[in-house]
């Protein structure tokens, strides 16, 4: 007969499981119906808006940064290919004169994730503010299911 504390541990055992693999049915839904995925961003700073579709690449030292008026600079790393992403790291540096670069805001999304076409699905709005005269950057990203 099954003692109380084996049962208790059992039952611990299969709620773990059963979690994991609620988590897992999502990934996996939004996978099979897109062969791919293509992270979005929008970007403000003053009256620039941009568009950035950052690639998924397997280095995340060659993800490219983009600048803004010398105050910013965003920099997304999408890690893994298209079709399996496996994190995604959205990094702000504040520029300064003579100065290294410095990072103000990162944040890492990891798997699995809302495919959400409608930005900011994936992010929400973040604003992020330089320490000298309190210059606003805002971004929000969407990960967008992509046929081919």
């Amino acid at each position: 007969m099954i003692d109380h504390f084996t049962f208790r541990w059992i039952f611990i055992a299969a709620l773990a499981i059963a979690s994991y693999l609620m988590g897992m049915i999502p990934a996996a839904a939004a996978e099979s119906g897109a062969d791919s995925a293509e992270l979005v961003c929008q970007v403000r700073y003053a009256s620039e808006t941009r568009m950035l579709h950052p690639s998924a690449t397997t280095d995340p030292y060659s993800a490219a940064t983009v600048d803004f008026d010398n105050r910013f600079r965003f920099r997304a790393v999408v890690l893994g290919s298209p079709g399996q992403i496996s994190h995604i790291t959205l990094t702000v540096f504040e520029l300064a004169n003579e100065a290294p670069p410095v990072i103000i805001h990162q944040v890492r999304y990891q798997a699995p994730f809302n495919m959400n076409n409608e930005i900011p699905a994936l992010t929400g709005w973040n604003h992020v503010y330089t320490n000298y005269l309190g210059r606003e950057l805002r971004y929000g990203c969407a990960l967008k299911a992509v046929q081919s």
